[in-house]
């Protein structure tokens, strides 16, 4: 007997209707018709059912910090509003709150993967287990004191015990996030380097995220961020680097033979006038690209529909097939194959992160309608290994009215400082 059967959804490839078998998290079986019994069903009809998605970069707690600083540049905004606002609000129980109200928003938009770098991961990753979400925390590092650590050296103990403590938990992937090379030194990016060989973890970090990040390697390194990054050893298959707006093409090769990543985050690129990176050259030279929300502050949402969207049309301003819907959606599911997580794809003997999305009228071409014309609001399913976080529109593991009353009290707290 099957745990679950989705009963006569649209393909988002094909466009044909199947019935899909869920059993012990996995896709058992998928077909025109599967009249064997389950445990439970869902009448699909008129949705399109595709795989879950991958957000390959964020700081989820960042939740509780949306609309702040809304309309400077990025070194402006960290220093003067985020970081500030860090030191006196980042605990235990901030990183907890603004974790569940991003988790519930990513959940939301069809998401059952999330790369996060921030402090006090620990707590991300109870949250996490408790909603049954998959999560790639990682341990933020960087040169100056916090509310987690006050030297390098402390930084970095303190991210050996917290991957020690998470390696071998189920839908967790831990990471180690040198935050970049303009707030980390040569001496911590290599001794987070040291941390990630040893224990066979990815790094997670920041690059040529904008024009003055590029300056202020250049001034302190005589390199730019990918290129120092290289000479330290950094860029390895194991690496993903946020945002690289910018990347000459000397780097753009060294990062397409080393194997790392780029995770592209378009709508906080733009929203702090960052720039546009110009993914789809990254693509024809056999770079990896993923896609990233980057954090609900600097975005201001975690919505990976709308993402994957503006993605796709900002990068055809230089050809209307420079992305296309199928390749778009691709972009999406990647994640998880970075991760060697056997997700992100619709077929049998993979595991079941898959998601629901209601259509009034039966689409000519799925995938164009869900990049094109789909909204987070017509998402009705979302599962994660086969069990669901979202059905019928309704969070499963999440209470969010309770959720709503912390934020709240989180909100005052914040508006008393700004």
């Amino acid at each position: 007997m099957y745990d679950l059967l989705i009963k006569s959804a649209i393909h988002y490839q094909t466009g044909k209707q199947v019935d899909i078998a869920i059993k012990d998290g996995k896709i058992s079986k998928i077909s025109s018709e599967i009249q064997d019994p389950a445990r439970e069903s869902i009448n699909a009809s008129g949705q399109i059912v595709l795989p879950s998605f991958a957000n390959m970069h964020s700081h989820l707690p960042m939740s509780l910090f949306k609309g702040l600083g809304a309309d400077l540049p990025l070194m402006e905004w960290l220093k003067n509003i985020i970081w500030p606002l860090e030191k006196e609000l980042a605990s235990p129980q901030f990183v907890k709150d603004g974790a569940l109200l991003g988790i519930a928003e990513a959940i939301k938009s069809g998401t059952t993967l999330i790369m996060d770098m921030y402090f006090f991961e620990e707590e991300l990753v109870s949250i996490a287990h408790d909603v049954n979400i998959r999560l790639a925390p990682g341990f933020g590092i960087v040169d100056f004191p916090t509310a987690v650590a006050k030297t390098p050296k402390e930084y970095i103990h303190r991210a050996k015990e917290f991957i020690k403590n998470l390696k071998n938990l189920p839908l967790i992937n831990p990471c180690i996030c040198p935050h970049s090379v303009y707030s980390c030194s040569k001496e911590t990016l290599l001794s987070a380097l040291e941390v990630a060989l040893s224990e066979n973890i990815p790094i997670h970090i920041h690059c040529a995220e904008n024009k003055q990040e590029i300056e202020l390697s250049l001034e302190k390194n005589g390199k730019r961020p990918a290129e120092y990054l290289h000479s330290l050893g950094l860029l390895t298959k194991k690496t993903f680097l946020a945002h690289c707006v910018y990347l000459e093409k000397h780097e753009r090769e060294l990062i397409a033979l080393s194997g790392s990543h780029v995770v592209h985050c378009p709508e906080s690129n733009l929203k702090l006038s960052s720039g546009i990176a110009p993914i789809s050259q990254y693509i024809k030279e056999n770079i990896s690209v993923l896609i990233g929300t980057d954090g609900p502050a600097s975005n201001d949402d975690i919505d990976m529909l709308g993402e994957i969207r503006t993605m796709t049309l900002l990068q055809k301003l230089q050809s209307p097939t420079a992305i296309t819907a199928s390749l778009a959606l691709s972009i999406a599911h990647a994640g998880f194959r970075a991760l060697s997580i056997n997700a992100g794809t619709l077929e049998e003997n993979a595991e079941a992160d898959l998601i629901l999305i209601k259509t009034d009228l039966k689409p000519i071409d799925p995938q164009a309608q869900i990049v094109y014309s789909a909204n987070r609001s017509d998402i009705t399913t979302v599962l994660c290994k086969g069990k669901p976080l979202l059905y019928k529109g309704q969070l499963t593991t999440i209470d969010e009215e309770e959720l709503k009353i912390r934020a709240t009290s989180w909100r005052e707290k914040v508006l008393r400082l700004v």
